[in-house]
Formats: C-alpha cells, sequence, structure tokens
C-alpha cells in the first residue's frame, strides 16, 4: 500500500470536478449498497449453521474452523461467568473467567461482526497462563447497546466502564488489551483519547486499521468493487459521520499518537492481510517509537496468513510473543 494513495491528490480532485456528476451518482449508489453490507451481521439469535450466536459453541465452531487445538483444552461452561457492566448509555455485555487469588487481567476486544464469545480466542492463551479474563461485545455488537457500529469509536466509553469495573471491583493490578481488526485500532484509540489510558499496562494490536477513511476507501477498492475508491467513495466518510453521530474523519491514530507515547504496544500483523493492509501497522508503529524516549514498543509483521489468521498460522510463536510482552509490561 502505498502512503498517499488512499488520499485525493490534485488529479484525483481535477478528475472528481470533471466528472462530478457521475461521480456523485455512482457514490450515492454505492454508499447505500455498502452500508447494507457493514451493517449485515447477527447480533443475536442463531447463525446459518443452526449455532446459538452467543453460546460457547459460536467459539467452538470457530476453533474447529481455524483447526486450532484447543477445543479439548479450553473455557467450558462453568469457568465463565456471563455479566453486565452499565452505564447511562444501556448494558454492555461481557464475559469473564477468574483465576483464584490473581489480579492480573487481560481484555479481548473483538473485530467487526464478532462477539464476546468469538474474542475468546484472543485471550485463551492468557487465561491458560494463570490470568484473569474478560471479553465483552463491543458497540452495536452481540447483546451490548448501540444500533448502528462506528467500527470500535463507541467503545471506548464501553472500556473506560469496564476498567472501572476491574478496579473497584475485581481489584485489578495490571490490565492489559488485545484486540483484532476492529479491536485493536478501539485498543490504541482508547489509549489516545481516553484520561484513563495510564490505568492499562500494555496493549497487543493485531491487523488493526490506522484510518478509517482510509479503511474504507481501501477496501472498496481492493475487496467489494474493484474501482479506483474516488470514482465510489465520494463523502463515505462524511455520510458514516452522519449515520453513526461519531466524528469518523477523527478515527485516524496517526494524528494522536504522542498521547499514547507511555503505553507499550505489540503490533501484530501478518503481510498476507488483503482486508486491512499490513503497512497500516506499520505506519503506526513508526509513528508510535518516534514520541517513546526509550522505545517499549515493538512490531511483528510474518509473512502470508490473511485477516485474523496469524494466531492461527503463526500459533506457538503468537503465543510467546504476546505473553512474553505481557509479562515484560505488567
Amino acid at each position: 500500500m502505498k502512503k498517499n494513495k488512499y488520499k485525493y491528490s490534485a488529479k484525483t480532485i481535477l478528475l472528481t470536478f470533471l466528472q462530478f456528476k457521475k461521480i456523485k451518482k455512482n457514490s450515492h449508489s454505492h454508499f447505500l449498497d455498502y452500508k447494507k453490507f457493514c451493517y449485515a451481521y447477527h447480533r443475536d439469535g442463531f447463525n446459518e449453521k443452526g449455532i446459538k450466536i452467543n453460546s460457547l459453541d459460536l467459539y467452538y465452531e470457530d476453533l474447529k474452523n481455524k483447526g486450532l487445538n484447543y477445543l479439548n483444552d479450553t473455557f467450558v461452561y462453568d469457568q465463565i461467568e456471563e455479566i453486565s457492566v452499565c452505564n447511562e448509555k444501556g448494558k454492555i455485555s461481557c464475559l469473564v473467567a477468574r483465576k483464584k487469588e490473581q489480579k492480573k487481567w487481560v481484555i479481548g476486544l473483538h473485530g467487526w461482526t464478532e462477539n464476546k464469545y468469538l474474542a475468546l480466542r484472543l485471550v485463551h492463551h492468557f487465561w491458560k497462563q494463570g490470568y484473569n479474563v474478560l471479553t465483552f461485545d463491543s458497540f452495536a455488537h452481540g447483546l451490548s447497546y448501540g444500533e448502528k457500529t462506528d467500527i470500535g469509536y463507541s467503545s471506548v466509553k464501553m472500556l473506560e466502564d469496564i476498567i472501572v469495573y476491574l478496579k473497584n471491583t475485581e481489584q485489578a493490578e495490571s490490565i492489559g488489551l488485545i484486540g483484532n481488526s476492529m479491536g485493536a485500532s478501539t485498543s490504541l484509540l482508547f489509549i489516545q483519547k481516553s484520561k484513563m489510558r495510564s490505568l492499562v499496562n500494555w496493549v497487543i494490536a493485531d491487523c488493526g486499521f490506522s484510518n478509517i477513511k482510509h479503511q474504507y476507501r481501501y477496501y472498496i477498492e481492493n475487496n467489494l468493487y474493484y474501482i479506483e475508491w474516488w470514482k465510489i467513495g465520494f463523502l463515505f466518510t462524511h455520510k458514516f459521520s452522519k449515520e453513526t453521530k461519531t466524528p469518523q474523519r477523527k478515527y485516524n491514530l496517526l494524528k494522536n499518537m504522542s498521547k499514547a507515547k507511555d503505553i507499550p504496544v505489540l503490533f501484530i500483523h501478518s503481510k498476507g492481510d488483503t482486508f486491512i493492509p499490513f503497512e497500516m501497522s506499520e505506519l503506526m508503529y513508526n509513528k508510535k517509537i518516534k514520541f517513546e524516549k526509550v522505545i517499549k514498543s515493538e512490531i511483528w509483521v510474518p509473512d502470508g496468513s490473511e485477516h485474523v489468521n496469524t494466531i492461527v498460522t503463526y500459533n506457538e510463536e503468537y503465543i510467546s510473543k504476546s505473553i512474553n510482552f505481557a509479562r515484560k509490561w505488567e
């Protein structure tokens, strides 16, 4: 991915001006189609295979599909508690798995269209190493509040309330975040935006995007329509801001990385990712270490492996790298 490929240039501005009526019309129809695509996922009930969405069975099916060998050595129902953390906006639906007399916690943040049960994939290995773990349904996902996903922007507030719960109710002494895709970007937005960021010891950001505007443009060009983004994506970000009532143009994780300078981040992103280009993680890592007096953050960009599948393709290395990183900074 070229650094400026998904920004307007003098050439694309001129061409947009010359073809404005056609581009405006095409962008309108493609936006309506893309909007349906963004919001078309199951939150409750059963999926196409008849598996209950909000259940460990969905997690077990995910492990089978991905070929992960945790199935006989992972969470069972009596080890998981479903709890709700509430705020003025509604209920945040969470899963908790505790270890006795342990005060170290890891919060797992799932990707777009997923839920708290699928996020167990990210925290399983921490739980096996003695950590308490919590996963939650992000904004407009699963059983949590919210109607239209803003790709993690509103989940920052949820994360704040969850951290207050862990500190006050569970007496957490160490808190780490691990997220993939949307969850990775939410974690990074949190340590930039939230006044509570100092309560987080470390972050593992697996295949997150650096800029939601550029991600929209990348995806519609390379995965959905195979048409140059500027021909069909006029005002997409503005329209999503109106839809979600959030400033999507401000969802740019390269702008405020200085505010996250004190929180160590392990960036993980496979080079074979066709959903979110790995260069986005490279850009974020390079930006972040510019502000670190002593470099704390790390990056791992292995070859191959599709989106959110690094944990599958490089399972043993993924586990060792993430556990070692957490222990270094907890």
